[in-house]
């Protein structure tokens, strides 16, 4: 979370795509970390079940939307 509030911070004061390309890339990360976290699913009352409900694919999403935050920064 502190580095999500760092690069707020920093988009507010030079806003460019670099600049957005890594606020989108901590916050899918932070995101990421939220929903792959066991104590969240229980807190919201998702039961433990191999291979089933949207824990299972959100984590993997958020993982991939920041991978793919990392490939357009080494494009441009």
């Amino acid at each position: 979370m502190a580095l999500a509030a760092i690069y707020v911070q920093l988009y507010r004061d030079l806003p460019n795509k670099y600049t957005a390309s890594l606020l989108v890339l901590s916050l899918t990360l932070l995101l990421y970390a939220g929903t792959s976290n066991p104590l969240v699913h229980n807190i919201l009352g998702f039961r433990p079940r191999p291979n089933i409900g949207a824990f299972v694919f959100l984590p993997d999403f958020f993982i991939g939307l920041a991978i793919l935050v990392l490939l357009y920064q080494s494009q441009t």
